[in-house]
């Protein structure tokens, strides 16, 4: 099979706490956060796997400098002073820490944490043998919440569970490993087993897809004295639940419509649109707030999940409310006039954020993957899951389905927040994978498929596609080997390429100084079919021109040379692939609207023709992540779409060189929701 492109990455600013190393995790204990919490756990007769979920849960583990959060907590155990909560007075009692130290030292942090908790467990009459059983302690840890409704306390609680449950290989902001062994059995919930299981009292009251937590009536005011035309993107500076409770607390005097979760996209609604919530002073009156789950100075939280939910929400609202899908009528907390907030804060990727709101969350910037692990000649699947574990998994294709419901292929890549893509950066016939970690690192780790797993994460480059910028994967200059490029996406638009030694990438170097600027949907393919992957560019504005620069091997060349004048309008998710067999990729887009046509556009070596050349019609819905691949194996592209949802299916559509035949199920459960499929 010839080499493909490689695709696109999702170009998340989430940096990392959480890296993919090339080494098994270090032991728990060995750093000195890992060493405080097996003190604190020792000292105060506290699971020390349970102190860390509860940890992880508040805060990642990062203490924030000291800094409080929305609701005034401190440090990695997020110890509580307000009006209604006073966790950190308790700690320095029950310590003999000062207030000062519990906010900044970690250590500290955590054993006043580890002493809450106790107490907490001695007044619900905890005995020690119950202290040695973590599913015991379910009761106590829905208390340390804070919240005084059942409903959050419980969704709290769960969210500790569930990481124990999955368990966690997780890393500190200064990049000390903490690992946490699965903890399978069920918790013991006492009277929280009455309490709704998801955790609230009823379906979103306006945004369908949401649940409905309401607010203190004293944080919000009924109705509106202006008409909404502004949307406004917050971050939480606490966890989900925490600030689920804390605008259900009269005395925060502060609240917003909306609130997404961090792990999988969850969204509570807490005002309704019609009312005025309270969180942008000025423009209250005006606009709507969606909160998100996370602190500014940690884009760990800003998952790939988090970002289409809040996307999808986002354009229900405006096509809801009349508003345009632009950054003048949605902006950032920061953006808005006599405010003093910095959130959403500078890891917040506006870029990708937007290019999701124009399709409903539903297409990202992945043009086309190319997936053969194995060798064999056909393209396969894999799904990041990207929790805490990090784990990998691949169903093979057997040329009439995918074999393999959870066969893992790595068990620590990618975790939350990186940018994962494929590509044979070896050169041995086999695709692997890549990851680039974003953050204040920006390091690139490859791990290479033996044909039935991938080895270790190996870093293969240490600065690479920085913040804001959109990771891709191609063989530009034709050795063979997929080598990386990112697109800045800046005011400059450059394009930067290092390539692959086989063992490594090489220093970076710009191959181009203006292409695939902010809003348009950038792609790698050999488009020309001279066996070197070039650059193309979807711009889907009013003019939904398509523009290509080719490779000489050592640059790209062309910066204005249009190749289609009419494809992929806004809304629609633009792929790139060889579809007709003939060497030469195409482009493909999926309309994602009620029709669910796909069109095709080929090839001639200079140009793309055909506009309206329908090659299926019913294929990828709205909320389904559609791609391009030769699953078939015959030399010609087939189109494949993950449906997400309940039942995570994987169809895939047959390329006979002139259509695509209609949909079949190839896989009954791959890739689920808040996964990185490919």
């Amino acid at each position: 099979m010839r080499r493909r492109l490689a695709a696109l990455g999702t170009a998340l600013t989430v940096a990392v706490g959480l890296m993919s190393a090339p080494t098994a995790a270090a032991a728990p204990e060995q750093g000195p956060v890992g060493r405080a919490f097996a003190a604190a756990a020792s000292e105060f007769d506290v699971p020390r796997d349970l102190l860390v979920a509860v940890g992880y849960g508040e805060t990642h583990l990062d203490g924030h400098g000291g800094e409080p959060s929305q609701d005034n907590g401190y440090g990695v155990m997020h110890l509580v002073s307000n009006p209604v909560r006073q966790t950190l007075e308790l700690a320095a009692e029950l310590t003999g820490e000062s207030s000062a130290a519990l906010k900044k030292d970690t250590a500290a942090n955590i054993r006043g944490g580890a002493a809450v908790l106790r107490s907490m467990a001695d007044k619900a009459g905890l005995s020690a043998d119950e202290r040695n059983r973590i599913a015991a302690w379910y009761p106590v840890v829905a208390r340390y919440g804070g919240s005084g409704d059942d409903a959050v306390a419980r969704l709290y609680a769960d969210t500790v569970y569930e990481l124990l449950a999955d368990g966690m290989q997780v890393r500190t902001p200064d990049g000390e490993p903490v690992v946490v062994k699965p903890y399978p059995r069920a918790p013991e919930r006492g009277r929280f087993e009455q309490v709704r299981e998801d955790g609230v009292s009823a379906q979103g009251l306006d945004y369908p897809n949401s649940r409905w937590v309401p607010a203190h009536g004293a944080n919000y005011s009924a109705g509106r004295s202006s008409a909404i035309n502004l949307i406004v993107v917050h971050v939480t500076q606490g966890s989900y639940a925490g600030t689920i409770s804390w605008f259900q607390n009269p005395a925060s005097g502060v609240s917003a419509h909306y609130v997404v979760r961090s792990s999988d996209g969850e969204v509570t609604q807490m005002v309704r649109d019609g009312d005025t919530a309270y969180h942008v002073r000025s423009a209250n009156s005006r606009a709507l707030g969606i909160e998100h789950e996370g602190f500014v100075d940690n884009p760990s939280w800003f998952t790939d999940s988090m970002y289409r939910s809040s996307a999808a929400l986002t354009k229900w609202l405006c096509e809801r409310h009349g508003l345009p899908k632009t950054r003048q009528f949605i902006q950032g907390h920061n953006q808005i006039p006599g405010n003093d907030h910095t959130d959403p804060g500078p890891h917040w990727n506006w870029d990708y954020y937007m290019s999701l709101v124009g399709s409903g969350g539903s297409a990202g910037v992945h043009t086309g993957s190319s997936t053969d692990f194995n060798g064999d000649g056909r393209d396969d699947i894999v799904a990041f899951n990207q929790g805490t574990l990090g784990d990998v998994y691949v169903a093979l294709s057997n040329g009439a389905g995918f074999a393999g419901t959870s066969v893992k292929w790595h068990e620590f890549f990618a975790p939350g927040g990186e940018t994962p893509l494929t590509g044979d950066f070896n050169g041995d016939g086999k695709d692997d994978v890549v990851t680039f970690t974003h953050g204040s690192l920006n390091d690139v780790y490859v791990a290479l498929s033996n044909g039935s797993s991938f080895g270790a994460g190996v870093k293969w480059h240490d600065w690479f596609a920085l913040g804001g910028e959109v990771p891709a994967v191609g063989d530009v200059n034709g050795d063979g080997r997929d080598d990386i490029i990112t697109f800045t996406r800046n005011n400059l638009a450059d394009v930067y390429v290092a390539l692959s030694t086989g063992t490594s990438f090489v220093a970076s170097a710009k191959w181009h100084d203006y292409f695939g600027l902010a809003g348009e949907v950038p792609g790698v393919g050999d488009v020309n079919g001279d066996g070197k992957d070039d650059i193309v560019v979807f711009n889907q504005g009013t003019l939904a021109d398509v523009y290509v620069a080719t490779s000489t091997g050592t640059g790209f060349s062309g910066t204005s040379v249009k190749w289609h004048d009419y494809f992929s309008v806004a809304g629609e998710a633009p792929r790139i692939g060889d579809v007709n067999g003939d060497g030469k990729d195409d482009i493909v887009t999926f309309t994602l609207n009620a029709a669910a046509d796909v069109y095709v556009a080929t090839s001639t070596g200079t140009g793309f023709t055909g506009t309206t050349v329908k090659w299926n019609d019913f294929f990828g819905l709205g909320a389904e992540f559609p791609y391009t691949g030769d699953a078939t194996g015959d030399g010609k592209d087939d189109i494949l779409t993950f449906t997400k949802g309940s039942l995570n299916d994987v169809f895939v559509g047959a390329s006979t060189g002139t259509a695509f035949a209609g949909g079949v199920k190839w896989h009954e459960f791959f890739g689920l929701n808040g996964e990185v499929t490919l």
